[in-house]
C-alpha cells in the first residue's frame, strides 16, 4: 500500500483582492492525485476557471491500467469545460488556467502539465525542476535569448504560451517518475518561485518531517517577501 505524507497551503497574498489559485489532494482512489492551478483573465474568470478545472480532474475515475490515457483525457476534458464555462458567460470571457497535475500508482509517479505552475521533485536533499514552464521567457531561454537569471525579472515573465480554457488544441507535456523512498515532491503556483529562490527553498525542504508546517513557512517566505501574487503549495512525500 502507498504511504503518503502531505502538507498544502494557499493565500491569496499582499497585493491581490481574490485569491485564483486552487489546489486538489485526493489520497482515497488507488490513484493518487496532487494539483495546482493558477486561473487568470475575465472579470472573476481565474477563480472559477482554476477550480473548476481541478473539480473536473478531482471527479475524473483514472485507471490504473490505463493510468496515462486517462490523466490525458482529464486535462483535456477540464479545458473543455473551461473554454465552454467562458462561452456561456461573458464576465468570464478570456479565462484560463495552469495546471500541474501528479498521479501517484504504486511506485510510479506520473506528472500532467500546462502553463507555468510547477513541481519539483526533493531526493537525497537536492532540488530538481521536473516541470519546464510554458512561458515566453522559458522558450527564449531554451533559445540561447535570455539566461535563467535574467529570465526571473524580464518584464515578460508571465505571458503563457498555453493555458487550459483558452484553446481546443493544448499540449500536455508527461513527466514519468519512478519513485523512491524519502522523496519528497513540491507542487506550487509562480506566487512562491517568483519570489523565493530554488536554492532557499531547497534549504526549507532539508526539514521535511511536519509538511504542513513547511508549507505554511513557504508561504510565509513569499508574503514576507512582498507577496505580489497568490502562492500556492502542496508537499508529498512519499515513504513506501
Amino acid at each position: 500500500m502507498t504511504q503518503l505524507r502531505t502538507g498544502s497551503s494557499t493565500d491569496t497574498g499582499k497585493t491581490r483582492k481574490r485569491n485564483e489559485d486552487a489546489y486538489l489532494v485526493e489520497l482515497s482512489e488507488k490513484i493518487k492525485k496532487l494539483a495546482v492551478a493558477d486561473g487568470m483573465g475575465g472579470h472573476q474568470g481565474g477563480h472559477v476557471a482554476s477550480r473548476l478545472a481541478l473539480e473536473i480532474i478531482d471527479g475524473f475515475k483514472i485507471e490504473e491500467e490505463t493510468f496515462k490515457a486517462d490523466m490525458e483525457k482529464a486535462i483535456y476534458q477540464a479545458n473543455e469545460k473551461v473554454m465552454a464555462r467562458a462561452k456561456a458567460d461573458s464576465d468570464l470571457e478570456g479565462m484560463g488556467t495552469t495546471v500541474t497535475f501528479l498521479g501517484i500508482n504504486g511506485n510510479r509517479g506520473l506528472v500532467a502539465h500546462v502553463g507555468d505552475s510547477r513541481l519539483y521533485l526533493f531526493r537525497d536533499g537536492n532540488l530538481q525542476r521536473i516541470t519546464r514552464d510554458h512561458s515566453l521567457v522559458e522558450e527564449m531561454v531554451r533559445q540561447g535569448k535570455l539566461t535563467s537569471e535574467e529570465a526571473e525579472k524580464h518584464p515578460q515573465r508571465n505571458v503563457l504560451l498555453q493555458a487550459l480554457g483558452v484553446e481546443k488544441n493544448i499540449e500536455i507535456e508527461f513527466y514519468d517518475l519512478s519513485l523512491c523512498t524519502g522523496d519528497l515532491f513540491l507542487l506550487c503556483t509562480d506566487g512562491l518561485t517568483g519570489l523565493v529562490s530554488e536554492e532557499e527553498i531547497q534549504n526549507e525542504l532539508k526539514g521535511n518531517e511536519d509538511l504542513q508546517e513547511l508549507a505554511d513557512r513557504l508561504v510565509k517566505l513569499a508574503n514576507d517577501r512582498g507577496g505580489h501574487d497568490n502562492i500556492t503549495v502542496v508537499l508529498c512525500a512519499y515513504d513506501g
